[in-house]
């Protein structure tokens, strides 16, 4: 309904159409969706404009400030923080941001015509803040038919694998120092609650989670009542302060290898659930490996799985396993970030659907409930393609997961 229009007329549009009064009814609120669409079209040219501005203010107050007179950075960073309300670091971050987009005309596009969003634009100028403006650039050309639908979490994870093949050094290099950089810390929060947040290394970090959720799944199947992030959470309290001595269960984490960076290629390798490494860290942590804590997929250039390593752990459920690891462990619905928990068919079971891996998908909780709604549907298509139907008639298509190394 309101496609066509420019972000400048998009306001005036919505503001003056009475969605209530829609020819024919519309009982399910359709045009109001159309309405909310454009409206986000138009919150990310404007935020695209505002790094555009940003950057431009920066460079007139450069060139403005005399040698030795302070720092044009900081004070830039801090008026524009100040004329939105906002704290001087928010104004530091945004200055950065304006800075990594600019070399990225793909990507600065996308965002002006609403194709992304801010999120998603940000976690590409983040993951990529190693490079030069010439090697931006290149990132930018190789991102750019990825853009439509991508999602933040995917961004991220796309652009670290671009940028181990665009510069593989300074990727090795900045994997090493983030590495170092590893912390506990607490935040306070109300009702007598707060939060534990601990940084490290993600293979530690994933076998911590994975060896509490499958002690709290033991417990929860003998009949203990507390429900499973109870459990989790008491038991990472009895093992760090030792107050009980627990064997940790069997659990292992899938590092997927592209066969070209088995070859030495340029291509990232992935640790399944957590995201893009360089083929150096994986093969490091195979290596260094104790007993079967890793094992490695190894896919062909489709994201095709054509074995495995049969010196590791075997393991029940492959099919339900590798579709998990297929769609990166996160839910297949458009627009979702949150990790995948179950297993759906595309295509109804009880419709005749089969039990395939080109007809199940992997969603969280909440996305298989929301599918089984009335006017909820998903269709499988070509290529690995996914469109969700919505009760308004709106169709949303979840993209094929792309595989983790470059052509």
């Amino acid at each position: 309904m309101f496609e066509d229009l420019a972000p400048a007329e998009v306001l005036a549009a919505v503001a003056g159409t009475d969605l209530s009064m829609a020819d024919p009814v519309d009982v399910m609120g359709g045009k109001r969706i159309d309405a909310i669409a454009a409206l986000e079209r138009l919150v990310r040219a404007a935020q695209a404009m505002l790094a555009e501005q940003t950057a431009l203010l920066l460079a007139e107050r450069r060139s403005a400030t005399p040698f030795g007179m302070g720092d044009p950075f900081v004070s830039v960073a801090a008026e524009v923080a100040m004329s939105r309300g906002m704290s001087p670091s928010s104004g530091i971050a945004l200055l950065n941001v304006a800075l990594g987009l600019r070399p990225m005309v793909n990507v600065r596009t996308a965002l002006t015509n609403g194709v992304i969003s801010e999120a998603t634009m940000r976690a590409i100028v983040r993951e990529s803040d190693t490079l030069d403006p010439a090697a931006a650039g290149d990132l930018d050309a190789a991102i750019a038919e990825h853009l439509p639908g991508l999602t933040p979490r995917r961004a991220a994870e796309l652009t670290r694998s671009f940028v181990v093949t665009i510069d593989m050094e300074a990727a090795i290099e900045r994997e090493k120092q983030e590495r170092k950089n590893q912390y506990v810390t607490y935040v306070g929060e109300a009702h007598g609650m707060g939060t534990l947040i601990a940084r490290g290394p993600a293979e530690q970090l994933l076998l911590i989670r994975d060896s509490l959720q499958k002690h709290a799944d033991t417990l929860r199947a003998k009949g203990d009542p507390r429900d499973r992030g109870q459990i989790m959470l008491n038991s990472l309290f009895e093992r760090a302060t030792g107050q009980v001595v627990l064997d940790g269960p069997d659990v292992h984490l899938d590092i997927l290898m592209p066969i070209k960076a088995i070859g030495g290629q340029p291509v990232a390798a992935e640790i399944a659930g957590h995201g893009p490494i360089t083929p150096h860290l994986a093969a490091e942590l195979v290596d260094q490996a104790g007993q079967a804590w890793f094992r490695r997929l190894f896919t062909d250039p489709t994201g095709t799985l054509v074995g495995l390593d049969t010196r590791r752990r075997c393991f029940t459920g492959l099919l339900a396993k590798w579709i998990h690891t297929r769609d990166h462990h996160r839910c297949r619905q458009p627009g979702c970030e949150c990790r995948s928990r179950e297993i759906d068919h595309i295509q109804a079971h009880s419709r005749g659907g089969p039990t395939t891996q080109a007809n199940g998908q992997a969603v969280c909780t909440l996305s298989n409930q929301l599918k089984g709604l009335p006017g909820w549907t998903a269709a499988p298509g070509t290529d690995g393609e996914i469109t969700w139907t919505t009760p308004t008639g709106h169709q949303y298509v979840s993209s094929a997961p792309r595989p983790r190394q470059q052509e």
